[in-house]
């Protein structure tokens, strides 16, 4: 919901509490200046890329002949295309980019977003590790829910550390592992009410559902009362040797 807010996509009352709970949460403000920061840093460094030619003429072929003949007219020293025909662009423009790239399930989307943040940020820790029994205990208190065992890294695969972020609408705890220069980011969070994807991989005797998503596998499974994300650019046999010692230790 916090992210909804900055980006105004709630209704104003609820935008006004969110707004009103921030003035006395410094945690919540941290995040939500994590947020607008994390914005920023995708917007200017993320790749764009120009709509393809093919496209273009699909969506000019779609247009209204109104909108596309119609005369500008100045207005205060400028000239300005009907807002009609500016709308009607917008729409076709917009159900056209649908058709061309069709949603994702919306867990994998969240955990492939929620990765970049954590890559993203200066510090992508707040507890730095010296193993499991160090990292653990630091949620206490930080989650609504009880952190289960830790998986604390072994020779190929390192605990960074971890933090507290978001996933969807809830708080997450968010482990951070390393193999060489691969960052992988691991959100465990309650599980209540989220449609899980499909499972098409074992991890070890446990379900996974693992997608490929902007170029990041995706590990998405349910234990218990909490769900798992496991996302990184590792290749996929790693990423599941990964998610398979993460399942056992929980």
């Amino acid at each position: 919901m916090l992210r909804e807010a900055i980006r105004g996509d709630l209704g104003e009352q609820t935008r006004a509490r969110v707004y009103a709970h921030l003035a006395t949460c410094e945690a919540c403000r941290a995040v939500g200046d994590g947020e607008r920061e994390l914005d920023r840093l995708l917007e200017q460094r993320l790749p764009q890329h120009p709509a393809p030619l093919a496209l273009k003429r699909r969506l000019q072929a779609r247009l209204p002949a109104t909108a596309v003949a119609a005369p500008r007219r100045p207005l205060g020293g400028r000239w300005l295309v009907p807002l009609g025909g500016v709308l009607a662009a917008c729409a076709v423009l917009v159900i056209g980019l649908r058709r061309e790239h069709p949603s994702t399930e919306p867990l994998v989307a969240e955990a492939v977003a929620d990765h970049l943040r954590v890559v993203y940020r200066d510090r992508p820790v707040d507890i730095e590790s010296g193993g499991p029994h160090q990292v653990k205990p630091w949620f206490t208190g930080r989650l609504d829910f009880a952190l289960p065992a830790v998986f604390g890294g072994d020779g190929e695969f390192t605990l960074a550390g971890g933090s507290v972020g978001y996933y969807l609408d809830r708080k997450a705890a968010v482990l951070v592992y390393k193999r060489g220069m691969h960052t992988a980011s691991l959100f465990v969070f309650r599980s209540d009410g989220l449609a899980f994807p499909p499972a098409n991989q074992d991890l070890g005797g446990t379900p996974a559902a693992v997608r490929q998503e902007r170029g990041f596998r995706v590990a998405i499974w349910r234990q218990g009362q909490l769900g798992y994300a496991l996302v990184s650019d590792l290749d996929a046999d790693e990423l599941v040797r990964l998610g398979a010692r993460i399942a056992h230790a929980s």
